[in-house]
């Protein structure tokens, strides 16, 4: 009889991944590329390069040596895929430095729980809100502290899109398959030379074709491939998701003919333009003020990304002193504050020998 006291307890079973569906892993790996906003596709990856790049050539002014273009891409990528921006304000080697925080959990009053991530572990701090620079667009007004992505109001846009990628990368593991029923009279040895040179994976045997036939209503003659690809000229998938690429597109701020494959020069520059105008600057003028309280940044000038429209402004500067504007108002209203011109050489005339 063993003393009772002396067994050893029961070791505790726990089972990992064969309880965990498919489902629920791939739900977690999407939630850790992009938080869950919207499921990833060609299209939401360019709304998001779009957006980062251009935050990419913002010009902080006065110039901070902390908002390097490295944290501006990273700030564009943030809010276009969560609506938030949230970094840890530290101090090193008497400069600022910005560190990225990966998820947070703000507490009122002006505190927060902000947790790094690293690669063999995450940082939790305890900071308070002069120590965090928090950016945010699309505030909801039932949580005016949040911010939304401009995915979390496209609806089921995004997904349907992804689902259509998915429905056609599903689809293609099945082209050129297909069915080759035989009799089951041919000796073995011919049907292996008859079939050289056709198994490379996408031609399955029936030996038996009365059996073949039986099962799926066909005919009975021999040798005759049934055909196993898919029919996606049924789905008319093209004209949806062309449709719904140009609207998630749009909603996200980005002209469509900007990243059309078939647009001109002309239709190109004034999309890109109108991206930098109506959506680079009054995002870049809605996170201002927090730059302006945290780091002493008032402006994020656009001056970079329109530098490439000289010609374009030359063009409107002529137009508007040749209908009577002073030269310093036309110069002030294209975006040339500051600007000096260089005076014309006066012209020698050449005098005859």
């Amino acid at each position: 009889m063993i003393w009772p006291f002396k067994r050893k307890p029961e070791m505790e079973q726990r089972s990992a991944f064969p309880t965990v569906t498919a489902q629920y892993i791939d739900a977690k790996r999407k939630n850790l590329q992009m938080d869950g906003s919207a499921t990833l596709s060609a299209t939401v990856g360019a709304c998001v390069g779009a957006w980062s790049r251009a935050f990419t050539m913002l010009t902080p002014e006065p110039l901070a040596n902390v908002l390097t273009p490295d944290i501006l891409a990273s700030i564009g990528l943030d809010l276009c895929l969560r609506g938030e921006s949230v970094w840890h304000i530290r101090v090193h080697a008497n400069e600022l430095e910005l560190v990225p925080v990966a998820y947070w959990d703000e507490l009122g009053n002006g505190r927060y729980h902000l947790h790094i991530a690293k690669p063999n572990t995450t940082e939790t701090i305890k900071a308070l809100e002069p120590e965090v620079l928090k950016l945010k667009i699309n505030p909801d007004p039932a949580q005016p502290w949040r911010g939304r992505s401009p995915f979390a109001l496209m609806g089921a846009s995004p997904a349907l899109v992804a689902e259509i990628e998915q429905a056609v990368s599903s689809a293609l593991p099945m082209a050129g398959k297909g069915l080759l029923p035989m009799p089951a009279n041919i000796p073995e040895e011919q049907q292996g030379k008859a079939l050289s040179g056709l198994r490379n994976g996408s031609l399955a045997v029936v030996t038996s074709k009365a059996d073949h036939a039986t099962h799926t209503g066909g005919d009975r003659k021999e040798l005759h491939r049934v055909e196993l690809t898919p029919d996606l000229r049924k789905l008319d998938i093209n004209p949806q998701a062309d449709a719904l690429h140009q609207r998630i597109v749009l909603a996200a701020g980005v002209p469509p003919s900007l990243v059309t494959g078939s647009g001109n020069a002309g239709a190109m520059r004034e999309a890109y333009r109108l991206f930098a105008l109506q959506t680079v600057e009054p995002i870049a003028r809605q996170i201002t003020p927090e730059l302006t309280a945290k780091l002493g940044v008032s402006r994020l000038g656009i001056d970079d990304m329109m530098s490439s429209d000289v010609a374009g402004r030359a063009r409107a500067v002529g137009v508007l002193v040749n209908s009577g504007v002073p030269l310093a108002t036309a110069m002030a209203l294209v975006g040339w504050q500051g600007v000096t011109l260089p005076t014309a050489k006066p012209q020698i005339e050449e005098q005859d020998a």
